[in-house]
């Protein structure tokens, strides 16, 4: 009888549990303080048991154990256990131990949060056994040092690459891609031993259409830029394609990385979309912080800074392309004066008389001709104004200061310049003594040793202190990226090959201060098909 009412009761603890977990959670719908309190409790094991495998995998282990202890009640397994298991051991094993028995490795509790994280955003959960996602690897510039040649350093951004006999990518038309980074990979796994990816050449990524080039170990010179290689930036700022008329540059400012592993937890280590962007993007920042700080301004010079004649060769430079870019705007002009003298045209045959768009008209084609008059004016005019730089810069060494005299003479002549040439100046003259100097520190401490070394101490170690970071977003690898719409990646396994942000240090000024990211995925990065790596923008 007593076995009987012992297996009744093992039962009805068994539903009870197999139906609390089939509902949990409820501790939330109860008033009561003291019952909910029991409820959270229970709460809390039910979903630790729900993280495990799931609701139906739960609910079926209840059934599962209820059974087991039903059937062990039945067979009158109590007190007299210990004796029958040692009566039946000489006989059934041969009276020795009993071996090991293999059981599986319960789940840590970040492994718990992941899978309960991944369930709450529509996603399957992670098996135990999966090999973990790599750290995020932050990509810091080096701080720039007089006394070393950095133009050795294995992993960079910028500059050109190193391809050995690989040859340079190009798009579907056949142009060649702008070039931006190249990774070691030896040295990635020095910092992150679980790197997903090979442990020795490196990779160099170009933009445009997107490439990811692999380059086998040893050392090459740095390869050759290709004929047709279309400007990578032009001196207004703007990145690929260069806008017409500007100055532009083929390749941007080299600058060599140290990889650094940030030892984000294991639940942040890959997409998930918000909130946990959000934290990933914290918690990356704190620890980045401990080798370089951050910033959100872009670099300036201070009033008091100087000036280069690197700096007026420079505004030399963007007059000729202002005035060789002149008679665009002058042409727009001149067909406004044409559109205004055919709307005249048009009412003056009507033959109504006194039309009021008649007068409208006539004042609309003498202002229209004013402003053709007066660009025509400023773009015959600026021959001199280059002839007047031209002397100006004559024979200086571009790494040498200017004296306080010969600054003002520059400000002037800009004053000139946006005063009484403005509409045909505007978008490539700096606008004032300051932009030029940035422009100048800018170039000095990504340049040759000759021009670093022109750079003033207090200069050099402000950037190096200071603007050694993107402005908001690191350059990356590995992790979920910093883009504020990761979903599109968000369960696939894709690994984040490279994030390159917004950095005006290395004129790199995406528009919107946007990312470029390469994506792969696990396979294709494990079977090294690097053609079938993708290329996103996403404006933060």
């Amino acid at each position: 009888m007593k076995r009987v009412m012992a297996m009744v009761a093992v039962f009805g603890l068994t539903a009870l549990a197999t139906a609390y977990v089939g509902m949990a959670p409820l501790a939330s719908s109860v008033n009561s303080p003291a019952v909910r309190n029991v409820l959270v409790m229970l709460d809390r094991t039910a979903a630790g048991a729900i993280a495990i495998g799931g609701r139906g995998t739960a609910i079926i282990a209840c059934l599962v154990l209820g059974i087991v202890l039903i059937l062990l009640v039945a067979l009158n397994i109590g007190e007299g256990k210990a004796e029958r298991v040692a009566a039946k051991t000489p006989a059934s094993v041969g009276g020795h131990d009993p071996g090991p028995v293999w059981r599986p490795e319960p789940m840590s509790q970040d492994d718990r949060i992941a899978n309960l994280r991944r369930r709450a955003a529509g996603l399957p959960a992670e098996a135990s056994h999966k090999k973990p996602a790599p750290r995020p690897v932050a990509l810091i510039r080096k701080p720039r040092e007089r006394d070393r040649d950095w133009f050795d350093d294995l992993s960079w951004l910028g500059g050109l690459p190193r391809l050995g006999t690989t040859a340079w990518p190009c798009d579907t038309s056949g142009t060649p891609l702008p070039f931006a980074a190249q990774i070691d990979l030896a040295e990635l796994a020095a910092a992150c031993p679980e790197s997903p990816l090979p442990q020795t050449g490196s990779l160099a990524f170009f933009l445009g259409t997107g490439a990811v080039v692999a380059v086998p170990e040893g050392h090459s010179e740095f390869a050759e830029a290709p004929g047709n290689l279309p400007p990578a930036y032009d001196e207004g700022g703007h990145p690929f394609p260069a806008q017409p008329g500007r100055l532009s540059r083929h390749f941007f400012p080299f600058w060599p990385v140290q990889p650094v592993a940030i030892d984000l937890p294991e639940t942040l280590r890959t997409p998930h979309g918000e909130p946990w962007q959000y934290e990933a993007n914290e918690k990356m920042a704190e620890q980045i912080e401990r080798h370089a700080r951050p910033r959100d301004t872009l670099f300036t010079a201070h009033e008091d800074t100087g000036l280069w004649w690197h700096g007026v060769n420079h505004l030399a430079d963007q007059l000729h392309a202002a005035f060789d870019a002149s008679g665009r705007p002058v042409a727009l002009k001149r067909d406004s004066v044409g559109h205004a003298q055919e709307a005249l045209a048009a009412i003056e045959n009507e033959g109504l008389e006194a039309d009021p768009r008649l007068e409208e008209a006539k004042e609309d084609l003498a202002r229209k001709q004013a402003d053709l008059a007066a660009i025509e004016a400023q773009r015959n005019g600026l021959p001199d104004m280059l002839a007047a730089i031209e002397q100006f810069i004559a024979g200086r060494d571009p790494w040498e200061p200017l004296t306080s005299d010969e600054c003002a003479i520059v400000d002037e002549f800009l004053t000139e310049l946006h005063a009484n040439y403005a509409d045909v100046v505007r978008h490539n003259v700096p606008s004032s003594v300051t932009d030029l100097a940035a422009l100048s520190l800018r170039t000095m401490v990504t340049d040759t040793t000759e021009a670093v070394a022109a750079l003033p101490d207090d200069q050099l170690a402000r950037i190096n202190r200071e603007f050694r970071m993107p402005t908001r977003h690191p350059h990356l690898m590995f992790g979920p990226g910093s883009s504020h719409n990761p979903a599109a990646h968000a369960g696939r396994g894709d690994i984040l090959l490279l994030q390159l942000a917004y950095d005006d240090m290395i004129e790199w000024r995406w528009g919107e201060m946007g990312l470029f990211q390469f994506w792969i995925s696990e396979d294709d990065a494990a079977a090294g098909r690097w053609d079938r790596a993708r290329l996103s923008f996403d404006e933060t």
